[in-house]
């Protein structure tokens, strides 16, 4: 017999994006949860530029999200860079996680 493997989609506990949007309070969110998304936030705002193509921002946010939510030991460790790049081009791939990594990052870039 061969094991066979489900595929299930994965489903985030919390939709963040009304949150960083601010149409959603954020009074719900737990302290250390907050912490992360204004740490999360402070750093698309330093790291993402107007010249910036779309691929090499939404990287800088796939970073800086994983960074916020593990640690920045992470994105340091050897083999992070293969990482980041495959949920990159995930990202890029999706229209519906795209527009929505381009509506974060244009909110935060006008702030």
């Amino acid at each position: 017999m061969r094991a066979e493997i489900r595929k299930k989609e994965w489903a985030p506990t919390r939709e963040l994006l009304p949150l960083i949007l601010g149409q959603e309070s954020a009074k719900d969110l737990s302290q250390k949860e907050t912490a992360k998304l204004e740490l999360f936030e402070k750093g698309l705002k330093k790291e993402i530029k107007p010249g910036d193509s779309i691929e090499a921002a939404i990287g800088k946010l796939v970073r800086l999200a994983l960074a916020a939510e593990f640690g920045p030991s992470l994105v340091t460790a050897q083999g992070a860079g293969p990482m980041i790049a495959t949920i990159t081009r995930a990202i890029m791939a999706d229209p519906q996680l795209k527009k929505q990594a381009l509506i974060i990052i244009d909110r935060l870039e006008h702030e």
